[in-house]
């Protein structure tokens, strides 16, 4: 589903229906939170070093880049959609950037931390380095195919950490937190969350047909509290519009971009 927007006409606030999301710029002073944006629908393919296993290992770097459609050799980049500061020389007048249509010609994410892949309560009570763990965080960067008013590609570029494994939308579901840094939208908060799984290079279909695949075993070992049966270093990784729904069928939100206390 791409990112549509329309203009509340006499409400003197601009509105983006962002895959279900209401989104107002510009909040008042001490107002709650309000979205103003966000990013999703790109398939990822990720790589982590070393690789995650069931213990908690010192030093995981995990890092991703978009994937292509092996048919059509297509990026399947998703698409997104931010307010900008009004003032802000990438575009004064503020609003929308590009009136909402942004489509990203990559997406770049370098996190590291003291990780592991397991996951409920029987795989963390069997996790025996657990107390070495320290969030997975970095940044993430969309660069766009847009250009901005200083003509540059519109880019957010964004510090973010993982907040844990989101057990209500999936086994497979990990919430993120952080703060747009740099480019559209610079200052927003980033919430939201994101599905990765492990996967095998097949040229099977069933990975958003980029020829990776859910490598099931390795799921499974990081799930069932036997130590040192998993190892995933290569993942498939999406979130909201096209891409919201993961190997497993859990439901993704995809990155949320929004401002207020």
């Amino acid at each position: 589903m791409s990112l549509k927007t329309r203009l509340l006409v006499g409400a003197s606030t601009l509105t983006l229906a962002a895959g279900g999301m209401l989104v107002a710029a510009a909040p008042a002073a001490h107002a709650a939170p309000t979205v103003i944006g966000g990013c999703g629908g790109a398939v990822l393919l990720g790589t982590i070093t070393p690789a995650l296993t069931d213990q908690t290992q010192i030093g995981v770097v995990a890092k991703t880049k978009l994937l292509k459609d092996q048919t059509t050799k297509v990026a399947i980049s998703g698409n997104c959609a931010v307010a900008v500061r009004p003032g802000d020389p990438i575009q004064p007048a503020g609003g929308l950037a590009n009136g909402g249509t942004l489509t990203p010609k990559a997406e770049a994410a370098s996190l590291l931390g003291n990780s592991s892949c397991a996951n409920g309560a029987t795989a963390v009570a069997a996790d025996a380095t657990a107390a070495a763990a320290w969030p997975l965080n970095g940044k993430i960067t969309w660069t766009m195919t847009q250009l901005n008013a200083v003509a540059k590609p519109f880019a957010i570029q964004a510090d973010v950490e993982a907040l844990g494994f989101n057990a209500a939308a999936g086994p497979d579901v990990l919430d993120i937190g952080g703060i747009v840094l740099k480019g559209a939208g610079v200052g927003a908060i980033v919430s939201g969350n994101i599905w990765f799984d492990p996967v095998a290079k097949t040229g099977g279909p069933s990975g958003y047909n980029t020829g990776y695949e859910l490598d099931l075993a390795q799921a499974l070992g990081c799930a069932d509290g036997t130590p040192n049966n998993a190892t995933i270093g290569t993942i498939l990784s999406g979130g909201g519009g096209g891409s919201s729904t993961s190997l497993l069928g859990s439901s993704a939100s995809g990155a949320v971009f929004s401002l207020g206390e």
